[in-house]
């Protein structure tokens, strides 16, 4: 079966951030020296978010008990597709070829609506997540700049969409604040009661299955 990522929108947030030095004081210095600014390099893993980030995982969490019903709904279609391929298998060779050919004819039409209702499926959760995730990614892109200004750090380099494109090959362990990070902002912005509790993964990628395209 063809397995779908309903990719939701955490893999477009916070693509990159950096701090860039100033052009007013280049001229005044020579060398190479003199286009560096001074400051730390640090890496973080935005993939981590919608796990840690308790605001972010209360977001996919509610979008994902709003859409569990239509969700059952395709398992249960791909459940239908796989009996019909199965029956096709075992029961056509005894068929008349009329009545093979109307089982073969029942099967596509279920994988057809099954296609359907998995793509209707995709665009409706994208944009919900992408809806209800676009105010805490606004806050985290700023808290970002401000926690880096802090700290002194003038580059963070996101470390899936680096690892994804091969623009990164190495990086000290000791640079990664992904934890130190996560843990500033949940402190900053803490999770009102009743939200999953930390820990609790939520499931941002429903596997759906939808019916295969071929028997």
């Amino acid at each position: 079966m063809v397995k779908t990522k309903l990719v939701a929108v955490s893999a477009v947030m916070l693509a990159a951030f950096a701090a860039v030095a100033t052009a007013q004081n280049l001229t005044t210095q020579a060398g190479v020296s003199g286009l560096l600014q001074d400051g730390k390099v640090a890496v973080v893993n935005t993939g981590l978010f919608a796990e840690k980030i308790g605001e972010l995982r209360q977001k996919y969490e509610q979008v994902n008990n709003q859409f569990k019903d239509r969700y059952q709904e395709l398992q249960t279609l791909d459940g239908q597709v796989k009996q019909c391929d199965q029956d096709l298998k075992t029961k056509a060779p005894q068929m008349t070829a009329d009545k093979a050919a109307e089982m073969q004819s029942q099967c596509e039409l279920l994988k057809r609506q099954g296609q359907r209702k998995l793509e209707d499926f995709q665009a409706d959760y994208n944009k919900a997540l992408e809806t209800a995730t676009r105010p805490v990614n606004d806050k985290l892109q700023q808290f970002i700049q401000n926690y880096s200004a802090q700290r002194g750090i003038i580059l963070i380099i996101n470390l899936p969409v680096a690892a994804q494109s091969g623009t990164i090959a190495y990086w000290a362990p000791t640079s990664d604040i992904t934890e130190d990070f996560v843990a500033e902002y949940n402190k900053a912005n803490p999770v009102p009661a009743g939200a999953a509790p930390a820990g609790v993964q939520p499931k941002t990628n429903p596997p759906v299955k939808p019916p295969s395209a071929k028997p």
